[in-house]
């Protein structure tokens, strides 16, 4: 696990593993946080952008738009074996509900290419946090491993 510093960190947890992101805008913290949670489980640089799948997930808040965001993630890899290196997020609120569609670039996780990380179970909605002000936006996220 190597933080990608301004983009993301790895905060310190007794058992599991914490991802903080950032981003100028709560969007780009979404896209960071994926690159964060991919970086649990493998080497992001070594993940080639040749494939563009599209997720979209739907929530009540921010809070469970960003648990099923990642929960989309973590299910296309264990699913398909995917894993992906480019995040593309755009986040809108409609009346009731918040809406995420987000373009996803990646690959397949090749065994000897791709590095094997650290198996993440799942996200979990303990202690999350979403921070947003005209600076920029802050998420963090707690996985279990």
């Amino acid at each position: 696990m190597k933080p990608q510093p301004g983009k993301y960190d790895y905060p310190e947890h007794t058992s599991d593993v914490y991802v903080q992101a950032y981003g100028r805008s709560l969007e780009e913290a979404f896209e960071n946080a994926a690159l964060g949670l991919t970086g649990v489980v493998t080497d992001v640089s070594r993940i080639n952008p040749e494939q563009a799948v599209e997720e979209t997930v739907e929530a009540e808040d921010l809070q469970m738009l960003l648990y099923k965001w990642l929960e989309a993630i973590l299910v296309r890899l264990d699913a398909e074996q995917m894993v992906f290196s480019v995040f593309n997020v755009k986040i809108e609120k409609g009346d009731d509900k918040y809406f995420l569609k987000a373009v996803m670039k990646g690959e397949r996780f090749k065994p000897g290419w791709h590095t094997s990380g650290t198996h993440v179970k799942a996200v979990t909605l303990h202690d999350m946090e979403i921070y947003e002000s005209p600076c920029g936006a802050r998420v963090k996220v707690l996985l279990d491993i």
